[in-house]
């Protein structure tokens, strides 16, 4: 009888669902085996076997429960007997499973940023790290908004997919990422989800959020775009574009017309010089030569040199002048150009940090006049442009 009432109880209590433990260290609940009292008992044998069938506890206990400390992760079995007044074992009960899940907080293995873009309908998250346990759930957060996924798969303790559905209507913006294991266990990893409007903005977001994750970048790097922008392109072309938009290219290439260009007008004004310093010497001749009368031929050929020369001078000058506008244009223009790099890169100050075209609808109503009413107006600013204007006459 008292082991029929014991394995009542053991298969109605560890069968319906895994007992969570806490790991060494960590203060929290304990999780108990609990068994029905049994009157005129002194004591009870608890026996637990682990999955592979090895005996890992035999041991006497005087109450009518057992602290579960140190298991790890897994399946066990454990069956009970009575001590009776004697002091003397009686047969055990049948053999009950029950799951040990230890709970830890999660962790990622890398430094991920994932991007998703309201063009597509779901986004999967693939999750690496370590200590992942079913049920653990995965969150976006945001502002205090939280957008659960709707699938979790944990396919080892390593590894795991999130499915988050995409909404239209959800902000724009950086998000942080919420992992929690069973028991309150979380991991809440700071702007680690980019959303915007199209898979190619999420994609630049995700990459440049990678950078400032590494360090590549500073953290201010949203809060100081033009200045860190400017300066690096003054002195170097191309160099701000490279730190704010991550476009290598214009790094190399940038510098190299900067530098061709210098290179023109160098070689111009040093032609410049030679054909000037012709002229002067010519000039300075052709006074000697028009004091003597039988120089006369000489002369006229000194003076044909000098206008040569003159004229020379002239060409270059004015390719001294064409290469300093270009170069001057060119310089201006990489300015021009790394300010609206940075400006496509700033994100405002709201929560979420908005990177996309907000949506944002403003209702209002009109107080009718006889004879006309305007019964609701309607006015969407964003990427899209739509009014809606209902009224009668």
């Amino acid at each position: 009888m008292w082991n029929k009432q014991i394995l009542f109880l053991l298969s109605l209590v560890f069968t319906l669902s895994p007992i969570f433990a806490e790991p060494e260290g960590e203060e929290g609940t304990q999780h108990q085996l609990r068994w029905m009292e049994v009157e005129g008992a002194t004591g009870y044998v608890l026996e637990i076997k682990n999955s592979s069938g090895y005996l890992v506890l035999s041991e006497k206990v005087k109450g009518t429960s057992y602290d579960l400390i140190n298991y790890t992760s897994g399946i066990y079995e454990h069956r009970v007997a009575v001590i009776n007044k004697l002091g003397k074992v009686g047969s055990y009960s049948e053999w009950v499973k029950f799951e040990v899940v230890v709970s830890r907080v999660p962790t990622l293995s890398k430094d991920s940023v994932y991007s998703v873009s309201k063009e597509e309908k779901e986004k999967v998250f693939l999750l690496e790290g370590k200590d992942f346990i079913h049920p653990m759930k995965v969150y976006m957060v945001t502002g205090g908004k939280k957008i659960p996924a709707k699938k979790v798969v944990i396919e080892s303790e390593g590894i795991a997919k999130a499915t988050f559905s995409v909404d239209p209507d959800t902000d724009t913006g950086i998000y942080d990422l919420v992992l929690e294991n069973p028991r309150n266990k979380t991991l809440t990893v700071k702007q680690r989800v980019v959303l915007s409007d199209s898979k190619e903005r999420a994609a630049n977001f995700a990459k440049r959020q990678e950078r400032i994750i590494r360090k590549e970048i500073p953290e201010d790097y949203y809060e100081t775009p033009y200045w860190s922008t400017l300066w690096r392109s003054s002195v170097l072309p191309g160099w701000g574009q490279k730190y704010i938009d991550g476009k290598n290219w214009k790094l190399y290439v940038y510098p190299v017309i900067a530098l061709s260009a210098a290179a023109v007008y160098a070689n111009s004004y040093n032609r410049f010089l030679s054909a000037r310093s012709d002229y002067q010497s010519a000039v300075l001749l052709g006074v000697f030569l028009a004091e003597l009368a039988d120089t006369q031929l000489v002369w006229l050929l000194n003076r044909n040199n000098a206008e040569a020369s003159f004229n020379r001078a002239k060409s270059e000058l004015g390719v001294i002048q064409a290469g300093a506008g270009i170069l001057g244009a060119f310089l201006i223009y990489n300015l021009v150009d790394s300010y609206f790099s940075a400006k496509r890169n700033v994100a405002s100050f709201e929560p979420g940090f908005p990177l996309g075209n907000e949506n944002q609808r403003v209702y209002a109503t009109v107080v009718p006049e006889t004879g006309y009413s305007v019964t609701r107006s309607s006015l969407e600013q964003g990427s899209r442009y739509q009014i809606e204007i209902s009224s009668r006459f």
